[in-house]
């Protein structure tokens, strides 16, 4: 079984209402890794558990998704564009708005719309054309009208995330050693972010190393040659961590830095599974998916998804294996290449994948691509 950093039972973060507790796929016993500087780190904990998921017979009315919150509840995340959002679902109208929290292309808004069961737990939205997934765990994945409204971008909320207000120096629950994947658009164009390790510490610092000869991946070593530094810091206001980047040839600290971003810690049943919205500036920004660096095995994963991408287009997934179809394209997966917890893609189509409780972030193997960077929720 795939080990995962682990969060021992604690207040969550405020929420509207109550939020629905569901299941976590697989077996998952991981602590966060101790800080190079900072004493201690988080202990483990059981995280809950509940239905899976629902399908639609032939001709027929698709029976209610048992992953529906119990009451009107808000999740909490973002989009490849890099903006910070809040979604708001009423289970029982299936009415939504998502608030637009943080963003460099619009000023903070609000849209709604009203969805509509497609089959099991996937409906049609109001936002050009995307599809949401209630996943378990409390996980959306979706889509929102870009600017012109005339695509969607991809979209990824969670319903439980991690806050440290009352203590705003402790991380101990999350500090741990992660791989990194997502997009970077620079002038417009989509880039894959590769990868890199990183490390969130103790303290709320963290750093980003990148390997070239590896794609980017590469096992952390805090004297990597190519790093990125910065510090985390929680809002109240917005109930979300800002991301402070500070100089790479400095230190660890927590003050100073450039305010560079965003980043919700999801808690998906006992995962932590971080997520940062990059804002760089006007011109460059992006979203990254974070896992545990740490070993994943053949058959953790497997699964039919659904998924999104940068390319404005819904599609499915069939993870079983060694072997991963999208859209009807199959590839060969080798497990732990070029490092622990990295899944290398060869065949159909090429490029790296990460995971963690029914999660899958996809890389493609171009620099730049409208399609280079995809999300996957297991349904």
């Amino acid at each position: 079984m795939s080990s995962q950093p682990r969060l021992p039972a604690r207040k969550l973060a405020p929420l509207a209402l109550v939020i629905a507790t569901l299941a976590l796929p697989g077996c998952i016993d991981r602590n966060p890794v101790e800080d190079e500087t900072d004493p201690g780190s988080g202990d483990g904990g059981g995280g809950d558990t509940g239905g899976g998921g629902d399908t639609g017979g032939g001709g027929e009315t698709p029976a209610a998704c048992s992953r529906l919150p119990t009451a009107i509840t808000q999740y909490k995340g973002g989009d490849t564009l890099g903006e910070e959002l809040t979604l708001t679902l009423d289970p029982t109208t299936l009415a939504y708005s998502v608030s637009i929290d943080a963003s460099l292309q619009r000023a903070s808004s609000t849209v709604s719309g009203t969805l509509v069961q497609l089959d099991g737990c996937s409906y049609s939205s109001d936002e050009a054309g995307a599809v949401f997934t209630l996943g378990d765990g409390g996980v959306v994945l979706g889509g929102l009208r870009d600017v012109d409204a005339s695509r969607f971008v991809p979209m990824l909320a969670f319903s439980s995330w991690f806050e440290n207000s009352a203590t705003p120096t402790v991380f101990n629950d999350v500090a741990a050693i992660y791989n990194a994947i997502g997009t970077r658009i620079i002038d417009g164009v989509g880039n894959a972010y590769s990868g890199s390790s990183g490390r969130i510490r103790n303290a709320g610092t963290f750093q980003l190393c990148t390997d070239v000869a590896t794609n980017g991946f590469v096992t952390y070593d805090a004297s990597c040659a190519q790093t990125a530094k910065g510090y985390l810091s929680y809002n109240n206001e917005r109930q979300i961590f800002d991301v402070y980047t500070t100089p790479a040839s400095g230190g660890a600290v927590t003050t100073g830095g450039t305010l560079s971003g965003s980043m919700v810690i999801a808690r998906v049943g006992d995962v932590v599974v971080p997520m940062q919205m990059l804002r760089e500036s006007a011109s460059v920004y992006g979203l990254r998916l974070f896992t545990a660096q740490s070993a994943l095995t053949s058959g953790d994963a497997d699964g039919d998804y659904a998924a999104a991408d940068t390319a404005s287009a819904n599609g499915s997934a069939t993870w079983l294996a060694a072997s991963l179809s999208r859209n009807g394209v199959g590839a060969t997966l080798s497990y732990e290449v070029p490092v622990a917890g990295v899944v290398q893609a060869d065949g159909g189509y090429s490029g790296n994948l990460l995971y963690a409780a029914g999660l899958y972030g996809y890389v493609t193997g171009a620099a730049s691509s409208a399609s280079a960077f995809e999300l996957g929720l297991r349904d």
